[in-house]
């Protein structure tokens, strides 16, 4: 009997010892383990890739540069850019102003308001919070929040902008805190709780791209992390990955920093600020050259995210007939006539434009940061990958809102 007893005894904690481990989180590594873990990774990058040797690098840099000083000359472009190919910087620059009234030059280090190339920011957020199984992505948002008048949205639906909620950008002003200088991410949520603005759509029946998903996202990150969206950033992504120059943060205390920008209107003169620069998540990320590109390394399989997940985010969810634009989870997605994939977003925001395009299958990047408002961002990136592939077939590049 006794040995009986015993087996089902062991049984009993074996059962035990099985449920429980299935439901609970995985063990975090510790943090200083997962940032070395991190940028030896990064590192690895390096020194996988460093054995391509670009026979032509030099003909590629000099197509860019001509580039460049054409547009320069016609004064179409007023920003910094790099260009990567084959895990190799092959180009990088910096042109113009970073502050015309005081003869303030550009240089590598300067920092920009990424726009909505923030989105890539929050949507990694949130993936690696669904990867902790904080969540799960096809949670409704309400369920964190309980009072949330739209119950059938999904954290997912955030994420590919397909939830139909209205955009917080085209509220009538009378909702929101006349006292405030900056409106925050709580107001935008306070006025759709109490007012109850109409949704644009049932969630899940089609894509509209909508600032009010990642100012929401950013929310959520704060909710189930208990830290604020720029300190959960700061310490799980930027600090993770060594992105140094990058934060967020209010255009007031980003002025405080050393390489700091303005953004700029086509005649060179300073945008101002307005209530909505208080939103974060949907912009509000400064950043430089060389830290968006550590970013782009991080955001290959098995460094910041697994690759599951990134194969998730990468995935096109935008299902409507004659639709041309594709978008994932946080991210853009481009399809060219050999099937590689172009991973990327745009960014457009007061002065600034942004474009942050990464291509895996032959380790491309461009990045292209400017403070002035200018649609030639969009056609340097387009003409930066016709050189990489040398071919000359025109393609569209959206703007973001």
């Amino acid at each position: 009997m006794r040995a009986i007893r015993n087996f089902f005894a062991l049984l009993f904690i074996g059962i035990f010892t099985l449920v429980i481990g299935c439901n609970s989180k995985p063990v975090p590594m510790k943090y200083e383990d997962k940032r070395t873990e991190v940028q030896k990774q990064i590192e690895e990058f390096d020194s996988t890739y460093a054995h391509n040797i670009i026979d032509n690098r030099a003909a590629l840099a000099y197509s860019i540069d001509s580039l460049l000083k054409k547009m320069r000359k016609l004064d179409q472009f007023n920003g910094n850019i790099l260009v990567a190919y084959k895990g190799n910087i092959i180009y990088q620059n910096a042109v113009g102003w970073a502050n015309p009234s005081e003869k303030d030059s550009l240089n590598l280090g300067s920092m920009f308001q990424l726009a909505s190339v923030s989105k890539t920011v929050t949507s990694t957020a949130v993936l690696l919070l669904y990867e902790q199984r904080y969540f799960k992505l096809d949670d409704k948002f309400s369920k964190y929040f309980p009072d949330f008048p739209y119950k059938n949205v999904t954290i997912k639906q955030l994420l590919n902008h397909r939830s139909g909620l209205p955009n917080y950008l085209y509220f009538n002003e009378r909702f929101y805190p006349s006292n405030k200088i900056y409106l925050t991410n709580e107001d935008v949520y306070e006025v759709m709780v109490n007012k109850r603005i109409p949704p644009m759509f049932h969630p899940g029946t089609r894509f509209f791209y909508n600032n009010t998903n990642y100012a929401l996202l950013a929310l959520l990150v704060e909710r189930v992390s208990g830290r604020s969206y720029p300190n959960f950033v700061q310490k799980n992504i930027f600090d993770l990955i060594g992105m140094r120059s990058s934060h967020v943060e209010l255009p007031d205390e980003f002025w405080y920093r050393e390489n700091k920008t303005y953004g700029l209107y086509p005649n060179n003169r300073k945008y101002g600020v307005d209530r909505f620069d208080g939103v974060f998540g949907d912009k509000g990320v400064y950043s430089n050259l060389e830290d968006m590109y550590l970013f782009n390394k991080a955001l290959y399989p098995d460094v910041l995210l697994k690759e599951s997940t990134l194969e998730e985010a990468f995935q096109n969810y935008v299902t409507e007939p004659r639709r041309i634009k594709q978008y994932g989870l946080g991210f853009r997605i481009k399809c060219g006539k050999d099937s590689c994939k172009i991973i990327y977003h745009n960014g457009w925001w007061h002065g600034y434009r942004t474009a942050f395009h990464r291509r895996p299958s032959d380790q491309s990047c461009v990045i292209v940061l400017s403070n002035r408002l200018n649609r030639s961002v969009y056609s340097i990136v387009r003409d930066v990958f016709k050189s990489i592939d040398n071919n000359s077939d025109k393609e569209e590049y959206e703007e973001e809102e």
